[in-house]
C-alpha cells in the first residue's frame, strides 16, 4: 500500500521507494536508516520493549543528529541551497526534541510512553520534513555532482 507521499507500507513497516531520493547518494542512505529505525520503533512497541531497547533508539537519535544533519546541512551549503536558514531551523528543531525525549527517559516516563511518542514525532519527521522540506533542495539543486 503506499499513501500520497509515496511511502510504502508492507504491513506494520513502511518500506523506502524511489520516489523518497533527495539525489545524494549519502543522504538517501542516512534516510533509509532513519525509516529502518522508525520500523525498529514500531516493532518495539508492538513487542513491549525493554528499557535497554528504548535507549538504543534514543542512541540512534543522538547519532542522527550528529552524522545525518551536519553532513546535510554541509551538502546544502556547499551546494549553495537558498533555503538553507529555514531547513536548518528545522532541523535544530529535531535536536531540541531528540534532548527532550533524552531528559523524559531520565525523568522517569515509561519505555512504551516514550517508544509511542517517538514513533509519532519520527513518523511525522518523515512525511513533513524528508518528503517534504528535503525534497525542496533537490528540486532546486538537482542530482549531487
Amino acid at each position: 500500500m503506499t499513501d500520497n507521499n509515496n511511502v510504502r507500507v508492507a504491513g506494520t513497516h513502511f518500506e523506502w521507494t524511489p520516489a523518497m531520493t533527495v539525489g545524494e547518494p549519502t543522504i538517501d542512505a542516512q534516510h533509509q536508516r532513519l525509516l529502518a529505525q522508525l520500523n525498529v520503533i514500531m516493532d518495539a512497541i508492538i513487542n513491549e520493549a525493554t528499557l535497554e531497547e528504548v535507549f538504543a533508539a534514543i542512541d540512534f537519535f543522538k547519532e542522527y543528529v550528529d552524522e545525518h544533519l551536519a553532513y546535510e546541512e554541509a551538502y546544502m551549503t556547499r551546494r549553495g541551497y537558498t533555503g538553507i536558514i529555514e531547513h536548518e531551523k528545522k532541523h535544530q528543531n529535531f535536536r531540541d526534541t531528540y534532548q527532550s525525549f533524552r531528559d523524559k527517559l531520565a525523568g522517569g516516563i515509561t519505555p512504551a510512553s516514550l517508544l509511542m511518542e517517538m514513533e509519532v514525532y519520527l513518523g511525522e519527521w518523515w512525511t513533513g520534513h524528508i518528503l517534504h522540506e528535503d525534497k525542496k533542495y533537490y528540486l532546486e539543486l538537482g542530482s549531487a555532482e
